[in-house]
């Protein structure tokens, strides 16, 4: 009987000691691996809209549909903006036009300006001959006086003829202007009509769809939502309490088990912690300063990046629940 005590009484101590050191290691791993399963998967939404006013023609794609950057999500009518394309175009041949005559205006005054100078030299060289001749009195001075009557008249239609040019050069500057301001609406009336083709601006899946064929849409209004799954537009975000954070630091690993699937485990690397409570950015902030304060312990958002190709069969979803283990030695 006494054999069974001690023996019984061995197992008993046994199993103490094995529960006390089960209780240390724990409560060491809980001193150096902090987890939580408040944490939850983040990522990039991208809403898709249109930027022009118009009725929609297509839609290409489906909900939950892949798409890929530059792929078409749906068509908005054109016929508006190829008529204004038209309108432009035409202003543009009549602004060309504009210049062109312009530019013939220029070369006639130009050759004005050449006639003109060759009769001004013919009436210099008419005065300087009558001029001596008169100055020995060998024509009478109705002669002279008709030289430099003539000799004025050119230097006077020269004068003009260069006025002239000058005028028609400010012409061609402002049909210049034209010109520029029409290739100008052109090219704008080309990218409103670009705009009727709206395309994926990245890879991911459709969401939210709202758009409808025949939907008359409004700048800015969207038409769905891409979520890109890719390595870098997701991440983890894991909210601990500040009892925890002691000895967090970025660059830290992290393990990470999905709810959705329990036996994949997914690595990443603690990137930031957050610059304030979740409480201190909701909608309503707690006001502490009553007299019912109540000391609660608050969390802490710590955004966790995913290691490189932790994710390969793209399971993680936005908003599903995680949890998160930091391990703190390193």
């Amino acid at each position: 009987m006494a054999a069974k005590k001690w023996i019984s009484l061995s197992v008993i101590l046994g199993i103490a000691a094995a529960g006390a050191v089960w209780g240390v290691i724990e409560w060491r791993h809980g001193q150096v691996f902090i987890e939580t399963d408040n944490a939850y998967v983040k990522g990039h939404v991208v809403s898709v809209a249109s930027r022009i006013p118009g009725p929609l023609v297509t839609i290409e794609v489906q909900e939950n549909q892949f798409v890929k950057a530059g792929q078409v999500i749906a068509t908005i009518d054109p016929r508006d903006y190829d008529a204004a394309i038209a309108r432009a175009e035409a202003s543009l041949k009549e602004a060309g036009s504009a210049l062109s005559l312009n530019q013939a205006q220029i070369a006639q005054a130009s050759a004005q300006v050449e006639a003109v100078t060759s009769q001004k030299k013919l009436a210099d060289l008419e005065k300087a001959r009558f001029t001596a001749l008169y100055q020995h009195n060998s024509i009478p001075k109705q002669k002279f006086d008709q030289a430099n009557t003539g000799a004025d008249v050119a230097a006077a239609q020269v004068e003009a003829a260069h006025k002239q040019v000058a005028a028609t050069r400010g012409l061609l500057g402002v049909s210049q202007s034209k010109v520029g301001v029409a290739q100008t609406a052109l090219e704008a009336a080309k990218l409103q009509r670009s705009y009727c083709t709206i395309v994926a601006p990245c890879d991911g899946y459709i969401s939210r769809k709202l758009g409808e064929v025949g939907m008359v849409v409004a700048p800015g209004q969207p038409l769905c939502a891409i979520v890109p799954l890719g390595q870098e537009e997701i991440w983890v975000e894991a909210n601990f309490k500040e009892t925890q954070l002691r000895r967090v630091k970025p660059g830290q690993p992290v393990k990470l088990v999905s709810d959705l699937d329990e036996k994949t485990t997914f690595h990443g690397r603690v990137e930031s912690l957050a610059a304030g409570t979740g409480a201190t950015f909701s909608l309503l902030p707690p006001e502490n300063a009553t007299g019912n304060w109540v000391k609660v312990v608050q969390r802490v958002p710590v955004k966790i990046k995913l290691e490189p190709g932790a994710d390969p069969q793209k399971k993680l979803r936005l908003g599903l629940t995680v949890s998160a283990e930091i391990d703190t030695r390193e």
